[in-house]
């Protein structure tokens, strides 16, 4: 029985620390996706002249973390509740995973698309790549040390505590 319930508390020490550490990594993948999807962007929209929200319909196709963000803007839109900039904020909750700074990039993109010519937009998503590369960069060397920390650190315990019931 003792052993049972040792492996137990293990596996759901494990467990926690793997919670615990899912945020750092759903950002990690929203920035990834996200970066992807401004590239398609760029090419919908500068080279396919297509209206924007079917350049975010077409270009989140392969992007799981930001299809519900681009279908929910294209609802919006068709049905008439809001300019772009309020139905992208609004659209925007749909992606989980990116934290307050990523959102405000995200947020200032939004506001660019809705309200400039086709070439200004296309600069701007170049730019706002760069910025959310830097963030993706961040991300991934703090991220990434933070979560395995969390992680280790959740399963020591659960061995500690092991050690102390036996």
């Amino acid at each position: 029985m003792k052993i049972i319930g040792a492996l137990l508390v293990i596996v759901a020490a494990w467990w926690l620390g793997r919670v615990l550490a899912k945020p750092y990594r759903q950002r990690i993948l929203c920035l990834e996706q996200g970066m992807g999807l401004l590239e398609q962007l760029r090419s919908e929209i500068g080279w396919h002249h297509r209206i924007l929200t079917d350049a975010f319909t077409r270009a989140s196709c392969t992007y799981s973390a930001w299809k519900p963000m681009a279908d929910h803007l294209s609802q919006q839109i068709d049905q008439h509740e809001s300019d772009f900039t309020m139905a992208f904020h609004h659209a925007l909750i749909q992606v989980s995973g990116l934290w307050d700074k990523d959102r405000e990039i995200w947020e200032n993109l939004g506001q660019v698309l809705g309200k400039s010519s086709v070439d200004y937009q296309v600069e701007y998503l170049q730019s706002t790549h760069q910025e959310l590369a830097r963030q993706l960069t961040d991300a991934r060397t703090q991220g990434l040390k933070t979560a395995r920390m969390m992680e280790a650190l959740v399963s020591l315990t659960g061995v500690a505590i092991v050690i102390v019931l036996i």
